[in-house]
């Protein structure tokens, strides 16, 4: 018999709150709605009591006393438990979502995103009952002293050798122009995203990522990378841009992100994939068409499959394939698939990735 999950619910609309429990409680005979509140201020006194132990917190962000994101960080402080933010994602709640202190929950994987309902749009409403039933059932499993504490970032900032890990062969650095990274990543992405660039070395081959993340944010997600590591060329691009060495391109929400023969790329509406968009075998896949054995793909944390189909495609192609190592993988669902059908070429933990890329010559000082 499965363990039940437990959940509680933040919401300072009663409606809100009453179509919560509705959708949590019809998702999984295994989820349970212990409690629910008005607002931050009066959920942290519940969770603090024992009967309100939680596994999982569903949080609203626009609330009066105390707002999601700062309750959030009382939570991630005192009874760490993962939330998942379910939220219209208005320009209001996505610049409260995007301070210091919520990029800061943001990436710690720690919280994850789902967009409110239409209830008079079936559709609408059933995808966000998947959506919330796959959230629930991954983030309980969380690791959270590895998502929000367990990540020693000045010893990573700091240069360190990897001679334990061998180095199966090197490209060649005068083939850049002929390279290309793509990196796909969920649950967890940001961080270990951010982390892989601000180690990233002056001269590489262009690098696509693929984060699923909503399309309200990517845009300032990206804003907030560019200020963080400013010299680093990181954009979204645009339909039909061509790819640049040296250049960093994070697709963008919502669109599908393609990589055309002539090292171009291709944005477009599309039906999800693996229920995401943008999804990261679309990516991979399209990767390895126009660039053949000249590509590096890095699967990275997060929860479900995509990748996988992808990964595949490169290594029929001759390209190579890494996957994050699962002691620092925040959730270890799309690595862990990867490595499972062989197609892992080397796996390896988040804080070397940077340093063994350099070491086989896919960026250099």
């Amino acid at each position: 018999m499965n363990k039940s999950i437990k959940v509680f619910i933040v919401d300072d609309s009663a409606v809100a709150r009453q179509i919560n429990t509705k959708v949590v409680t019809e998702a999984s005979d295994n989820f349970t709605v212990i409690g629910s509140a008005p607002n931050g201020k009066i959920a942290l006194e519940k969770l603090s009591l024992s009967r309100y132990k939680a596994d999982v917190i569903l949080m609203d962000i626009m609330m009066p006393e105390m707002d999601g994101i700062e309750t959030i960080g009382h939570i991630l402080d005192r009874f760490p438990t993962p939330v998942i933010i379910v939220s219209s994602l208005s320009q209001e709640d996505i610049d409260i979502t995007l301070s210091n202190k919520g990029m800061s929950a943001f990436e710690s994987g720690a919280v994850e995103f789902v967009k409110k309902p239409n209830i008079l749009d079936k559709r609408d409403y059933f995808r966000f009952r998947r959506s919330l039933k796959e959230k629930i059932s991954t983030l309980s499993q969380i690791n959270l002293q590895r998502a929000y504490k367990g990540f020693d970032f000045r010893k990573f900032l700091k240069d360190e050798e990897i001679d334990e890990v061998k180095i199966k062969y090197k490209v060649d650095k005068t083939q850049y122009r002929n390279l290309i990274i793509v990196i796909g990543a969920s649950t967890g992405g940001p961080r270990a995203i951010s982390l892989i660039l601000s180690k990233i070395a002056p001269r590489f081959p262009p690098i696509v990522i693929v984060q699923h993340m909503p399309i309200e944010m990517t845009e300032l997600w990206v804003q907030r990378l560019q200020r963080l590591y400013p010299h680093l060329r990181i954009k979204i691009p645009s339909n039909n841009e061509m790819l640049q060495q040296n250049h960093v391109y994070i697709a963008p929400g919502g669109k599908h992100c393609s990589i055309r023969s002539g090292k171009v790329i291709h944005l477009y509406s599309g039906e999800p994939v693996n229920f995401v968009t943008p999804a990261i075998d679309i990516t991979f896949k399209s990767a390895a068409k126009a660039y053949g054995s000249n590509v590096l793909a890095l699967i990275l944390t997060g929860m479900g499959k995509d990748g996988l189909d992808g990964a595949r495609t490169i290594k029929e192609v001759g390209g190579s394939v890494m996957a994050e190592h699962h002691s620092t993988a925040v959730i270890y669902a799309m690595p862990r698939v990867v490595v499972e059908a062989k197609l892992a070429d080397e796996i390896v933990p988040l804080h070397d990735i940077p340093n063994f890329m350099r070491r086989k010559g896919w960026m250099t000082s």
